[in-house]
């Protein structure tokens, strides 16, 4: 697949898997382990999109009955610079969000996942001044935000481990992993 944006081309593999959300919990969600990550992160607390959170993520959960994870690989390209295939990830990022919130509200009760933190306002979230966030209607959590473990997620329920740039060397591809929580349950 492809897609254009700012007049690039961008291929890409999309990937989606549906595993069964109380299975996927178990295996794949360890909200005090990915806390300890965040903590490190300089986004905790900083972003709306990061912890500390008013509720315990598992709460986020547990009031959904599914979950499709959907996947964007993007290959690297012949010559590509490290530069140039982040500047990439960055769009097909937005690309992969505009595809779940739309996917969102077309499923009523559903709540979409970003793949990574919100960049909606760059480095300027209100956050850190404790002013409501400027696009409640567009930020999401991530997967990794509400304690689940994307390296496990990638390659256990989509077949395609993450793999990272490395002393400036792009690897073969790079992945971005998002999705849809549906069908909010009955309270």
């Amino acid at each position: 697949m492809e897609f254009l944006k700012e007049n690039h081309r961008i291929r890409f593999e999309r990937l989606e898997a549906a595993p069964p959300i109380e299975e996927y919990v178990q295996t794949c969600v360890d909200v005090p382990r990915f806390l300890e990550y965040c903590k490190e992160c300089g986004n905790y607390g900083n972003r709306w999109s990061c912890p500390p959170f008013r509720e315990d993520p598992m709460e986020i959960w547990v009031r959904f009955q599914a979950l499709r994870l959907i996947a964007y690989v993007l290959p690297s390209e012949p010559g590509q610079s490290v530069s140039q295939a982040l500047d990439d990830l960055k769009l097909a990022k937005a690309q992969m969000m505009e595809e779940t919130l739309e996917l969102e509200r077309t499923n009523p009760g559903s709540l979409a996942l970003s793949a990574g933190t919100c960049t909606l306002c760059g480095e300027n979230c209100t956050r850190p001044e404790g002013t409501p966030c400027r696009y409640p209607e567009q930020m999401r959590y991530s997967i990794e935000a509400l304690g689940g473990d994307v390296a496990k997620t990638a390659e256990r329920y989509l077949h395609k481990p993450l793999l990272w740039i490395k002393d400036n060397v792009l690897p073969e591809y790079l992945v971005l992993v998002g999705g849809l929580l549906l069908k909010l349950r009955k309270e």
